[in-house]
């Protein structure tokens, strides 16, 4: 990155109203001022329409172009935004003059990485841009938001502030041996510490809400053939993706769809109906599903709620009895032969929902349910606090713990200053992990490379 002036298409390559290039670096004013006559007057962030010529004189696009000197400006560098028409082909004319005149292809996340290096943002916000690019709901957009305006890092910071804060009194200690000062109190210390530690495990209850936040769920539909599996698929989806008929054995593949419920993202798959069968063909698509059952987060077992469930369909059911899964009698606008509590009480089911794929009825209490098991009560904890670690943050945090416990059973036995300063800073080291203060660079090509080119 040393010195250079990147360039890359900052919006979805194709055909498009409006497409922005963006340049960023110290030759990016030299770049617009060499396309645009007049463009060497322009005061910082001031828009302008520009007439853009190439090289060698030819006029590309009129379009408006904004110059944003550093540093305020996203990456703290120079920064030039080319509001151009949507072509592939003018997009790719543009920047390829723009490289002619002394710019590099901008590689992936460089632009929010420039942010970073610059102190633009911290690692846990440069980490929030790309949750926000992601978000496909409202709740995964508000808590990538909050982590981007810095909610996190204030909470991390706070704890960074009082550790380095105690560091001081202990080494002052260190300093002063020989005049017997006494700087620091083991007692209060190791209160601070156990506090410390108490707000960090809260942090850490929202790393696996976080993770399914940002990964998603993964449910199954299997049962029985005829049970109905695909309408519920087709149901759940909201529109007909799955071949529903009343041949026996119609689903021969995995199908997959992206559902949203209650702002979390569910990758729902639908499978072949269980049965044994001389086909190879439908034998093969019975195993998929059952491979896909066993690495579920959730399995909807599907029954059909008005025939009474024969003795294999139970033995089925409890094959995979260690995943978490629901039962579901389909085809209760047919009528129920059993209720869904005397189901529950034959298979020892704490969820059993009836519902009519066909005709909706039931369907609303399924989402309900399957939230409930995805999520229980973190999710409204998750919608008022916002936070929502991911892995890297969550390793991180564990290890500031770890080195705070290490610190108390070190006070305990009677430790000199010495050492109780050694696993303090071992627990200010991890909290610049989480923030980006302390990290390798091989930690930020690989977060960075997760990015998408033009952010």
């Amino acid at each position: 990155m040393d010195g250079e002036t990147v360039v890359a298409l900052a919006t979805p390559p194709g055909e498009s109203g409006i497409a922005v290039v963006r340049i960023s670096g110290p030759r990016a004013v030299d770049i617009i001022e060499g396309m645009s006559p007049g463009a060497s007057g322009w005061k910082s962030h001031e828009t302008h329409l520009s007439r853009l010529e190439s090289i060698n004189g030819e006029i590309l696009d009129e379009a408006l172009a904004i110059c944003m000197l550093a540093p305020n400006s996203y990456t703290g560098e120079d920064v030039v935004e080319i509001s151009c028409h949507g072509s592939m082909h003018l997009t790719g004319a543009i920047i390829e003059d723009i490289i002619l005149r002394g710019a590099e292809p901008a590689g992936q996340g460089e632009f929010t990485k420039r942010a970073y290096l610059n102190g633009r943002m911290d690692l846990i916000q440069a980490e929030a841009v790309a949750d926000l690019i992601s978000s496909e709901t409202k709740l995964q957009s508000r808590v990538a938001l909050a982590h981007l305006k810095g909610s996190l890092s204030r909470k991390v910071g706070e704890i960074e502030i009082g550790l380095l804060g105690q560091l001081a009194l202990v080494e002052v200690s260190i300093d002063f041996s020989e005049e017997d000062i006494e700087t620091w109190s083991a007692e209060k210390l190791t209160g601070i510490s156990v506090e410390t530690r108490g707000k960090i495990a809260g942090l850490l209850e929202s790393e696996m809400v976080g993770r399914k936040l940002r990964q998603g769920i993964r449910i199954t539909i299997l049962g029985p053939r005829n049970a109905g599996k695909s309408s519920l698929y087709n149901a759940l989806i909201g529109e007909e993706r799955a071949i529903v008929s009343e041949i026996p054995g119609t689903t021969r593949d995995v199908l997959r769809e992206r559902i949203h419920i209650g702002g979390l993202t569910y990758y729902l798959e639908d499978t072949a109906g269980i049965a044994e069968t001389g086909c190879e063909i439908e034998a093969r698509g019975i195993s998929m599903g059952m491979e896909a059952a066993r690495g579920a987060d959730i399995v909807l077992f599907v029954l059909d709620g008005s025939h009474k469930a024969r003795d294999e369909e139970e033995d089925e059911l409890r094959n995979i009895s260690v995943v978490d899964h629901i039962v579901v009698l389909n085809k209760s606008d047919l009528g129920l032969t059993e209720s869904t509590s005397e189901v529950a009480e034959r298979f020892g089911e704490a969820d059993v929902i009836a519902v009519s794929a066909t005709g909706g009825e039931g369907l609303t209490d399924l989402r309900n349910a399957i939230f409930g098991r995805t999520v229980g009560g973190d999710i409204s904890r998750l919608g008022s606090e916002r936070i929502a670690l991911n892995a890297r943050q969550s390793t991180a945090l564990k290890d500031v713990s770890a080195s705070l416990e290490r610190m108390e059973k070190e006070i305990a036995r009677k430790a000199g200053p010495e050492i109780v300063s050694m696993e303090l800073r071992e627990a200010i080291d991890a909290c610049g992990k989480v923030t980006g203060r302390a990290v390798s660079q091989d930690l930020l090509e690989t977060i960075f490379s997760r990015f998408c080119i033009g952010k």
